[in-house]
């Protein structure tokens, strides 16, 4: 596969997983995977990861775990400063992704202090210095749809708004919405829609609906997006929330944005936490061709699959746990 080179690259990564679905303080450390042992984080059914590029000094926030009490703490116990973070990218609109974006905005976008100004500072001193701060957040526009549940027994249970826009940037977001791939920095892009094209269905519910005007049409969660980055001399590093278009779908998209074949990393969750057991087969079956190095399935994919990883694929497979930093 020819090499994308728009794409770009980075020298390094660092991941580290703020809030995920297991804590685990006797887990081992070895050189390129540091265990938080310092003291116990909080685990929840949510996902949230700080992706540090330190060539460049950018530091990242994928996701906002399922409670701000979870991801406010845990950045405060592995002493992260949430005004250390540039920039924030959302992978869908599920509330284990999003609920505590909110608090994370306002300890990142606090209110500029009074101070006393010299006589004679000019007016757009005194403006520029009252203008509160901002943040990008990278999302798909359809990130923020109006959803409902429509159940098999008829009942319908709604609306299930887990984004609130306005609230977000009334507290400093600046929106920028791609449908498609988005640049964050050389090398690091946000994948925007992911193309359903494999055998994949475990992520994609059949009871969604989201509302457009008077008509409530299936939800297909077409915000799905993942992280990829292109990692100097090892490959590619592919940072997933849920894969609800399905993680291989979203493998072999990140080769097809990225221009590299070569799979370094994967991470996250791959949503087989209620797929068949043929569909964990394939899915498995599908990452160990690809051959990464490093595979870290987490949050909603379900036990049984990570066992199948592990047992397939046990030189990569990693256990994920909140707290853990991968360097790579």
């Amino acid at each position: 596969m020819p090499a994308n080179r728009e794409f770009g690259s980075t020298p390094s990564v660092a991941v580290t997983v703020v809030v995920d679905n297991l804590a685990d303080m006797l887990a081992r450390s070895t050189d390129s995977v540091k265990r938080h042992t310092d003291g116990p984080l909080i685990a929840e059914h949510g996902f949230s990861a700080i992706i540090e590029l330190p060539e460049v000094d950018l530091r990242i926030l994928w996701d906002a775990g399922a409670t701000a009490p979870a991801v406010l703490e845990n950045l405060r116990r592995m002493k992260i400063d949430p005004s250390t973070i540039d920039v924030i990218a959302l992978s869908h609109g599920h509330r284990d992704h999003v609920a505590g974006l909110a608090e994370i905005l306002r300890a990142i976008c606090r209110p500029p202090e009074s101070k006393m100004f010299p006589r004679g500072t000019a007016d757009g001193e005194l403006i520029d210095y009252a203008k509160p701060e901002t943040i990008p957040v990278i999302v798909h526009p359809a990130l923020f749809r109006e959803r409902w549940s429509f159940l098999e027994d008829g009942r319908r249970y709604g609306p299930i708004n887990a984004t609130n826009r306005a609230e977000w940037e009334a507290l400093g977001a600046r929106t920028v919405e791609s449908e498609g791939p988005h640049r964050i920095a050389d090398g690091c892009w946000t994948t925007g829609y992911v193309p359903r094209e494999s055998f994949e269905t475990a992520g994609r519910s059949k009871l969604l609906r989201y509302r457009d005007g008077k008509r409530f049409l299936p939800d297909d969660t077409e915000e799905d997006q993942s992280i990829v980055l292109q990692v100097e001399g090892k490959g590619l590093v592919v940072i997933a929330g849920c894969a609800h278009a399905g993680i291989v779908n979203t493998l072999r998209y990140a080769q097809r944005i990225a221009g590299v074949d070569r799979i370094h990393a994967v991470f996250g969750g791959f949503h087989l936490g209620r797929a068949d057991e043929e569909d964990v087969e394939r899915t498995v079956d599908a990452i160990a061709e690809m051959g990464p190095a490093i595979v870290v399935p987490s949050h909603c994919t379900g036990f049984a699959a990570m066992r199948r990883f592990a047992e397939r694929m046990p030189d990569a497979f990693i256990v994920g746990t909140v707290g853990t930093t991968y360097a790579i």
